[in-house]
Protein backbone atom coordinates (compact mmCIF):
# COMPACT_ATOMS: atom_id res chain seq x y z
CA UNK A 1 0.00 0.00 0.00
CA UNK A 2 0.95 3.18 -1.03
CA UNK A 3 2.33 5.75 1.85
CA UNK A 4 -0.01 8.59 1.49
CA UNK A 5 -3.52 5.88 1.30
CA UNK A 6 -2.16 4.46 4.48
CA UNK A 7 -4.31 5.71 7.64
CA UNK A 8 -1.60 5.10 10.22
CA UNK A 9 1.01 7.11 8.55
CA UNK A 10 2.61 9.36 11.09
CA UNK A 11 2.93 13.07 10.15
CA UNK A 12 5.59 14.17 10.21
CA UNK A 13 7.78 11.11 9.40
CA UNK A 14 9.98 10.34 12.05
CA UNK A 15 13.09 11.09 10.27
CA UNK A 16 11.75 14.68 9.60
CA UNK A 17 10.85 15.28 13.28
CA UNK A 18 14.41 14.24 13.72
CA UNK A 19 15.90 16.53 11.79
CA UNK A 20 13.27 19.51 12.55
CA UNK A 21 14.41 22.79 14.03
CA UNK A 22 11.95 23.39 16.83
CA UNK A 23 12.04 27.38 17.71
CA UNK A 24 10.53 28.42 21.20
CA UNK A 25 8.33 31.57 19.67
CA UNK A 26 7.34 31.53 16.09
CA UNK A 27 5.53 35.17 16.32
CA UNK A 28 1.38 35.41 15.93
CA UNK A 29 0.13 33.61 13.53
CA UNK A 30 0.54 34.81 9.69
CA UNK A 31 -1.54 32.36 7.90
CA UNK A 32 -4.69 30.46 8.36
CA UNK A 33 -6.38 27.28 6.45
CA UNK A 34 -9.97 27.93 4.63
CA UNK A 35 -12.03 26.97 7.50
CA UNK A 36 -10.02 29.17 10.12
CA UNK A 37 -10.37 31.96 7.47
CA UNK A 38 -14.35 31.58 6.88
CA UNK A 39 -14.77 31.68 10.75
CA UNK A 40 -12.44 34.57 10.98
CA UNK A 41 -14.93 36.30 8.83
CA UNK A 42 -18.09 34.85 10.15
CA UNK A 43 -18.58 33.24 6.36
CA UNK A 44 -19.32 29.67 5.50
CA UNK A 45 -15.80 27.73 4.25
CA UNK A 46 -17.85 27.02 0.92
CA UNK A 47 -17.93 30.68 0.20
CA UNK A 48 -14.73 30.86 0.23
CA UNK A 49 -13.73 28.24 -1.74
CA UNK A 50 -16.26 29.80 -4.71
CA UNK A 51 -14.83 33.19 -4.42
CA UNK A 52 -11.48 31.55 -4.98
CA UNK A 53 -13.22 30.09 -8.11
CA UNK A 54 -14.97 33.19 -9.26
CA UNK A 55 -11.40 35.10 -8.78
CA UNK A 56 -12.99 37.25 -6.35
CA UNK A 57 -12.73 37.48 -2.16
CA UNK A 58 -9.54 37.92 -0.18
CA UNK A 59 -6.37 36.98 -1.20
CA UNK A 60 -5.10 33.59 -1.05
CA UNK A 61 -1.84 31.54 -0.94
CA UNK A 62 -1.33 28.39 -2.21
CA UNK A 63 1.50 26.40 -0.92
CA UNK A 64 1.64 23.04 -2.96
CA UNK A 65 -1.97 21.57 -2.70
CA UNK A 66 -2.51 23.85 0.15
CA UNK A 67 -4.55 27.32 0.29
CA UNK A 68 -3.47 29.13 2.95
CA UNK A 69 -5.52 32.75 4.14
CA UNK A 70 -2.97 35.65 5.68
CA UNK A 71 -4.21 37.02 8.70
CA UNK A 72 -3.25 40.69 7.05
CA UNK A 73 -4.60 39.59 3.59
CA UNK A 74 -8.25 38.61 5.60
CA UNK A 75 -8.49 42.35 7.60
CA UNK A 76 -7.89 44.31 3.90
CA UNK A 77 -10.48 42.58 2.51
CA UNK A 78 -12.88 43.22 4.90
CA UNK A 79 -12.20 46.78 4.78
CA UNK A 80 -12.85 46.93 1.53
CA UNK A 81 -16.21 45.47 2.10
CA UNK A 82 -17.29 48.29 4.53
CA UNK A 83 -20.02 50.41 3.22
CA UNK A 84 -22.08 53.09 4.45
CA UNK A 85 -25.45 53.32 4.92
CA UNK A 86 -27.26 56.03 2.52
CA UNK A 87 -29.16 58.77 3.85
CA UNK A 88 -32.12 60.18 2.47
Amino acid sequence: MADNLNPHRRWPAPDIARRARFVKEAGPIRFVDTAAAARYLALEAHTLECYRSLGAGPAFHRFGKWVRYAVDDLDAWAASCRRQARRR
